[in-house]
């Protein structure tokens, strides 16, 4: 067995042995812990301070908590996303729409999906990512992150530029931002992939798009209005 199988297998066995008897929903998958490249982009930046929820969707399969909102999103976002591609297209850029990316380290798998990659001739590449909602600094920190790992998961030296596309107005990412980015990017990493299970950490940020069944966490935030009634004023 290569050294790559023994450590997803060594893996596999401490994640299952945290999880214990908590586990009540999840099957556990095989091989590496992988992650999604948005959600390891809120950990970055810290929009998401809860280590548990891509700790477990790394390595583990089951349902998922259904959101209502995502329906109307995924509509808007795949709009709006097809018209800013057609702008590029239209400038004489080779465009690539929601190109899927993956690479395999020694500990953890980085996937994820580009909005946008365009290409031109005398022109440096660029990634784009479109947005629908309020500018986040884990938005920039997505383009970074894939301005690192495209070129590795192509294996090519190609720098890229990144934007980040909110209605009609745009934040550029430059090269230097992603190269920043790249040893905290594969320290969490790593420590995600190696690490016991985290302790959760709710909060209205990192639990309102959480699709972890609650019966897998039960300290989930509500909103919950808090009342009461006193004499002191």
């Amino acid at each position: 067995m290569g050294n790559q199988e023994t450590a997803a297998s060594e893996l596999a066995f401490h994640g299952e042995k945290a999880m214990g008897s908590q586990v009540c929903s999840l099957t556990p998958k095989k091989g590496l812990p992988s992650f999604w490249s948005s959600a390891i982009a809120k950990v970055l930046v810290g929009e998401n301070p809860c280590l548990l929820q891509p700790w477990l969707q790394s390595r583990f399969d089951g349902p998922k908590t259904v959101n209502s909102n995502m329906a109307g999103w995924k509509a808007d976002h795949s709009a709006k996303l097809q018209f800013v591609a057609e702008q590029y297209r239209r400038n004489g850029w080779k465009v690539d729409v929601e190109r899927f990316f993956r690479v395999t380290g020694q500990f953890a798998i980085l996937s994820g999906k580009a909005d946008i990659i365009c290409q031109k001739h005398d022109e440096r590449p660029l990634i784009i990512d479109v947005k629908t909602g309020q500018p986040r600094d884990s938005d920039v920190a997505q383009v970074a992150l894939e301005m690192l790992m495209i070129p590795m998961a192509w294996k090519t030296d190609m720098t890229f530029s990144g934007l980040v596309v909110y209605g009609d107005q745009g934040v550029d990412v430059t090269a230097r931002q992603a190269a920043e980015l790249k040893p905290k990017l594969f320290k969490l990493l790593r420590d995600l992939g190696t690490m016991e299970r985290p302790v959760p950490a709710p909060g209205k940020d990192s639990c309102r798009f959480c699709d972890i069944p609650d019966a897998d966490c039960g300290v989930r935030w509500k909103d919950e209005q808090t009342e009461a009634a006193t004499v002191e004023f």
